[in-house]
């Protein structure tokens, strides 16, 4: 190793830990899309009693709250600033969080609709991550490391 460069070793080191280990995952985790079995576990877990109401069948094709989507894309396309052909699969937090309303959120609401609060801005229940992937690390068309960190969802639910 040139005497230049001994700081980027740990840097480098990383990124190849970081390259095996995602080389490793399973070929069914890297699906553009996920299966319909890991769907329904990431519906239950955002909505545990949602699972085991009666009529759920029912609801097929309308809102079924917070889901889990994932989608493949290149690291230049998240808009970052990055020039890279390096891929990851994106994913993130999408659909309704009204079921998870709670009593306090509706007197909020009224509250404000009413013009009884002094802010007329409520903040309302929202589809966001609750936990992280692993950080991507990649090299850029500079042959630059990165290392995004929190970048794409794991697991959702309503804030």
């Amino acid at each position: 190793m040139p005497e230049d460069y001994p700081d980027q070793f740990d840097d480098v080191m990383d990124f190849i830990q970081a390259t095996i280990k995602r080389l490793k995952r399973s070929p069914d985790k890297q699906m553009a899309v996920l299966p319909r079995r890991e769907r329904n576990r990431q519906a239950t877990a955002a909505n545990p009693e949602g699972s085991r109401r009666k009529g759920w069948r029912g609801q097929r094709g309308k809102n079924r709250g917070c889901v889990l989507t994932a989608v493949h894309l290149n690291v230049t396309d998240l808009g970052l600033g990055y020039e890279t052909k390096e891929e990851l699969i994106f994913r993130y937090c999408s659909g309704s969080c009204d079921a998870a309303e709670t009593m306090y959120d509706k007197i909020l609401k009224n509250l404000s609709k009413n013009r009884r609060l002094v802010s007329d801005k409520v903040g309302q229940a929202c589809c966001r991550p609750i936990a992280f992937d692993d950080d991507l690390s990649f090299l850029d068309d500079n042959l630059v490391y990165h290392i995004l960190r929190k970048h794409s969802a794991k697991r959702c639910g309503c804030i």
